[in-house]
């Protein structure tokens, strides 16, 4: 009987597994989570910290015992080791190891704090995992957290500013980038959330990135910037990124690119029956044609169910990765969809406060980047539409056009979604 290991169990390792099952694979599926729980959802974390959700919502495909009984696999609990592609292993610290017929390398990604004095100050959080989720709500119930600073003009990072607000924390957001969301919005747009957040009575400090922190004696944590500057605070959130989860591989076992294991569009990497997937695993941007890492959840659920699938011998293709996000905070929506870094004609296509804020790259027709502020009922529509294009699809849904004119998109956007050139 064939013995399958899928190591790291977010996401895309329950996706694989499900995947599995559904194309006919019969063997055995060993499983190995060094958390020993059900698969969390990272942008859950805040909703939990908040008060908003409870812990088991974080965890929605339900609990490790039902799955585990539903897809009939071998859980082993506690962390990893090795895992050899060359030899098809994995190795537990506990002294476990197995040789398997197909891996999947599904360990996902930590949240990034940098090498700085004080990165380990009890007064410093992240925002990535549950247990993050219930370090600071823990913080937090105790009442005495009046002020904080929270690194990283992300959307973990505002998500956090929300929650704290609601709680009536003074903050101030904090980002190396001259902007809020610096990969995802335009200046224009950016600016008018940065107004509205200020008008909100958050205080913004862009342009200077954390250069460490400093446990003062009264309590709480000062928190130094890189121009120099200081901010007192009771507690910090440093949400500055992520790193995928890659010290188990050898060295040059499996090949990169962008940080992230290099794979085909069937999920499998450089090593023949070794696959990768979710935020470990690089795979081809649809817009630029070059493998990258996008650290998104609906990304590494299909890219799981592709790997199953190929795993179990049926045809399966990941189309590619499309950078996009899609937000709620603080009575704003923000969504960007496409490559805030590709070159292309700026176009304004309406501005309303409260209403509908639209701005678009192109080039030659065809959409880079989209920023929608306040309307996030169209942003579906304009996801899909955006997908059929750079997937060479056919003609645009005219009901789904349509209802893009009664949301008061401008008539020259609908014309580009259409794909006549402006």
């Amino acid at each position: 009987m064939e013995r399958y290991a899928i190591v790291g169990f977010g996401c895309a390792g329950y996706h694989c597994a499900r995947s599995l099952r559904e194309n006919g694979f019969n063997g055995e599926i060993h499983v190995y989570t060094d958390t020993g729980r059900a698969p969390e959802n990272p942008m859950l974390t805040t909703y939990v910290t908040a008060g908003r959700l409870p812990e088991e919502a974080g965890c929605p495909f339900g609990t490790l015992e039902n799955i585990t009984r539903n897809l009939g696999l071998t859980v082993h609990p506690g962390r990893v080791s090795l895992v050899s592609p060359a030899d098809m292993e994995v190795r537990s610290q506990s002294g476990h190891a197995a040789v398997y017929d197909k891996l999947l390398v599904s360990t996902g990604a930590r949240a990034f704090v940098p090498p700085m004095d004080g990165q380990d100050s009890p007064s410093a959080y992240t925002m990535r995992t549950m247990d993050d989720a219930r370090r600071l709500r823990a913080r937090l119930e105790r009442g005495d957290v009046k002020s904080a600073v929270v690194v990283g003009a992300s959307m973990v990072g505002i998500k956090v500013v929300e929650l704290l607000r609601q709680r009536g924390v003074d903050c101030t957001l904090s980002d190396m980038a001259p902007h809020i969301f610096p990969l995802a919005a335009f200046d224009s747009v950016a600016a008018e959330i940065e107004r509205r957040l200020e008008r909100a009575g958050v205080a913004l400090a862009f342009g200077r990135g954390i250069s460490g922190l400093r446990d003062r004696s009264e309590g709480g944590v000062s928190v130094l910037l890189s121009d120099g500057s200081c901010v007192a605070c009771d507690i910090a959130v440093l949400c500055i990124g992520t790193r995928p989860n890659l010290e188990l591989l050898p060295p040059g076992s499996l090949s990169r690119d962008r940080g992230g294991i290099l794979v085909d569009e069937t999920m499998e990497s450089s090593v023949p029956g070794v696959y990768a997937a979710g935020d470990c695993a690089s795979c081809t941007n649809l817009q630029t044609g070059v493998p990258q890492a996008v650290g998104l959840w609906a990304n590494a659920g299909r890219q799981g169910d592709v790997a199953g699938a190929s795993m179990a011998g049926v045809r399966a293709a990941y189309e590619g990765n499309l950078v996009h996000n899609i937000t709620h905070f603080m009575d704003m929506d923000f969504i960007s969809l496409g490559d805030r870094g590709l070159q292309g004609e700026h176009r304004v296509y309406s501005r309303r406060d409260g209403g509908l804020w639209l701005e678009a790259t192109t080039d030659g027709g065809e959409l880079r980047c989209v920023n929608i502020l306040d309307c996030k009922e169209i942003s579906g529509i304009v996801k899909g539409l955006l997908l059929r294009q750079l997937r060479g699809g056919g003609a645009p849904d005219v009901l789904l056009l349509e209802k893009l004119r009664r949301s008061g998109v401008d008539g020259a956007f609908i014309k580009l979604l259409e794909g006549e050139v402006q």
